[in-house]
């Protein structure tokens, strides 16, 4: 079975062809803060891509047809809020989360309106992550229900692609490992002549929506207030220097370039962190503000770093946007040493992570209006990281200059990562880095209105010598460390005086 990802009478199709269903009258629910701000993002710029979460796999083992479709029915039985629909309602906007239906027989159904099978024989590892990345672009259309789709890109029988893609509305990154787990969970069983062993749940994702509404009408809501107006009062945010004027409006287009630091240099982050009682991540962030800190030399401002707010009973194995981008705080004197900077970010995000609970976006709205309506944002790069060793399943990160990463078996599949670029032209620049227990990488998503690729990979070449500097001794001090090699520094020597021909 195979439809096209195109448009059917002037409104995008589902991928199994079936219109999406529309909301149904009645109250709806509540969406929650972080929700509503992307609502708001939705309707600004609906065609845009830049809000959708792809997450894709590729499965050397023959599938059944009819047992993956199951598979996906069922797992919109388990995460209803995978056909949520959007829409105003008296001038607020409410979620319509449709009621469980049971899950499909045994065997499974022979279709579903949110799986499409794609025959592409003969295409290339390079083209079948093109395919992926399209299908990642293609727009969803939130007032009608569709803010889910799987694709199954066929190259043969046992040989194919498998795509995830979710609106962010209703998934973050954690949600899109929950939904891949689940999903070949309930394969195996349809396949196998039973149902899906899954551990039941025992909250969804309105019970997030409800405790949040419960904090910000507690006592709590103010003294959370009180703190991040402390923290985020008279500092500017981070930035780098543009290649080119900042436009009027947004335009969320962007591009995506990967850093893989060498395995030695990886195992000296993680042995400086340890000497300094610091996590990896808070090492790696305080390096990377020490760059941000040598680039525009400011010395004091903020980046965003979205965390995990998977905090209530049961929301573990919840699928739905359960994320919050907490403020940190960078603050530079005459002197500093690699030493103090990540010091510095160990407690503020310690200090962070302690205040999670109140949504960014009423923080954003909060000061905006004590800069008497202002909109300069609060930051303009984020910095962030997975643990990809403990996702499930563990599939391996893709080697640099690869397409797609090394082949595991699980639940008796051949599986193995394909690294889709998404999620790009969000902010300036959103770093992501990963990490497994051998290995660290990291996708430096970038605005491609205000950067060129160019600038990109000099910034985190200079990263990474940064990266190299702290971990050979931590008591230097930043504003001592050239950031060109002695090849580098001769190069441009050589320029300045005429001893390179320009054809060289």
């Amino acid at each position: 079975m195979s439809t096209d990802l195109g448009t059917a009478g002037g409104r995008p199709a589902t991928p199994g062809g079936q219109p999406p269903v529309e909301p149904s009258p009645g109250a709806g629910h509540p969406l929650s803060v972080g929700q509503e701000a992307l609502w708001f993002l939705y309707q600004l710029a609906p065609e845009s891509p830049a809000y959708n979460i792809t997450l894709a796999v590729r499965v050397r083992t023959a599938l059944d047809d009819a047992a993956l479709a199951g598979a996906v029915d069922a797992l919109v039985a388990r995460h209803p809020v995978l056909g949520t629909a959007f829409a105003e309602r008296d001038g607020a906007p409410r979620q319509y989360v449709p009621a469980a239906p049971p899950t499909p027989p045994p065997g499974g159904a022979a279709t579903s309106r949110w799986l499409e099978i794609r025959d592409v024989p003969g295409r290339t590892d390079e083209a079948l992550l093109g395919l992926a990345r399209s299908i990642g672009e293609q727009p969803f259309r939130l007032g009608a229900g569709d803010v889910f789709r799987v694709v199954l890109l066929r190259r043969a029988a046992d040989d194919a692609a498998l795509v995830l893609v979710t609106h962010h509305i209703v998934s973050d990154a954690t949600s899109q490992w929950l939904l891949l787990r689940d999903l070949l969970a309930g394969y195996r069983g349809l396949a196998a002549g039973g149902a899906p062993d899954w551990t039941p749940l025992t909250a969804g994702y309105l019970d997030h929506v409800e405790a949040e509404r419960k904090l910000l009408d507690s006592p709590r809501r103010a003294r959370l207030e009180r703190y991040w107006r402390e923290r985020c009062t008279g500092v500017s945010a981070g930035v780098l220097p543009l290649d080119r004027p900042r436009p009027e409006r947004q335009t969320f287009d962007g591009a995506t370039h990967h850093l893989r630091l060498p395995d030695e240099l990886a195992g000296r982050v993680r042995s400086a962190a340890s000497a300094a009682g610091v996590t990896p991540f808070a090492f790696l962030l305080g390096v990377f503000q020490a760059t941000l800190y040598r680039y525009g030399g400011q010395d004091d401002f903020t980046l965003g770093c979205p965390v995990a707010t998977r905090y209530g009973a049961g929301l573990r194995d919840v699928v739905g946007y359960l994320v919050n981008t907490v403020v940190l705080r960078s603050s530079f004197t005459p002197g500093a040493t690699f030493a103090d900077a990540v010091a510095s970010a160990h407690r503020e995000l310690l200090s962070g992570l302690a205040h999670v609970g109140y949504p960014f976006p009423l923080l954003d709205r909060m000061l905006g209006a004590a800069r008497g309506g202002s909109r300069a944002p609060l930051f303009r790069i984020a910095f962030t990281m997975v643990a990809a060793d403990r996702l499930d399943p563990p599939l391996p990160l893709v080697p640099e200059g690869a397409v797609v990463g090394p082949e595991i078996e699980h639940s008796g599949l051949r599986l193995a990562a394909f690294d889709v670029p998404q999620l790009e032209g969000q902010f300036d620049l959103n770093v992501e880095l990963r990490q497994s227990e051998d290995s660290l990488s990291g996708a430096f998503r970038y605005n491609t209105d205000l950067f060129d690729g160019a600038t990109i990979e000099r910034l985190t070449g200079h990263y990474r010598r940064l990266l190299e500097a702290a971990t050979a001794d931590p008591t230097h001090r930043i504003d001592r460390i050239s950031l060109v090699d002695s090849a580098q520094l001769e190069l441009l020597l050589a320029l300045g005086t005429g001893g390179v021909s320009p054809g060289r």
